[in-house]
C-alpha cells in the first residue's frame, strides 16, 4: 500500500505513549465497598431491581433501576437511602454528596 506524501498521520505507537493510566487502586476498593454498602441499605429482595453503577470523581453515586417505577419510587425515599449510605460510607472516609437513580443504563448493566 502506497503512503500518501500529502498526510499528517501518527504512528499508533507514539500515540500510545502520550496516554495517561490513571489507575487508582483506592478507587477500586471504593467502588467495591459502596457496591455492599448499596446492597446491604437496599437489601437482598430490591437489589435485583436497582443495582450500584457507578460514583464518580464528584462524589455522585448513580443507581441503574429496572424501569422507571423503581427509579421513582426510590427517588422519593433519596434523602433516606443517602443518610443510610454515608453512615455506613464515613467509616471508609468516602462521603456521597448526591444519590442518581437512572433506569436507561439498565440493559448496559445487566450486560457487564
Amino acid at each position: 500500500m502506497k503512503r500518501i506524501n500529502n498526510s499528517n498521520f501518527e504512528l499508533l505507537k507514539d500515540v500510545i505513549k502520550e496516554l495517561e493510566f490513571n489507575y487508582n487502586p483506592d478507587s477500586c476498593q471504593n467502588t467495591e465497598k459502596l457496591s455492599e454498602f448499596w446492597v446491604e441499605t437496599i437489601g437482598e429482595k430490591i437489589v435485583n431491581f436497582a443495582k450500584f453503577y457507578d460514583f464518580s470523581d464528584d462524589n455522585i453515586l448513580t443507581i441503574v433501576c429496572s424501569d422507571s417505577y423503581v427509579s421513582n419510587e426510590l427517588y422519593l425515599e433519596k434523602d433516606k437511602l443517602l443518610e443510610k449510605m454515608n453512615k455506613k460510607a464515613q467509616e471508609t472516609g468516602i462521603k456521597i454528596e448526591d444519590i442518581k437513580f437512572d433506569y436507561k443504563k439498565w440493559k448496559e448493566k445487566q450486560h457487564e
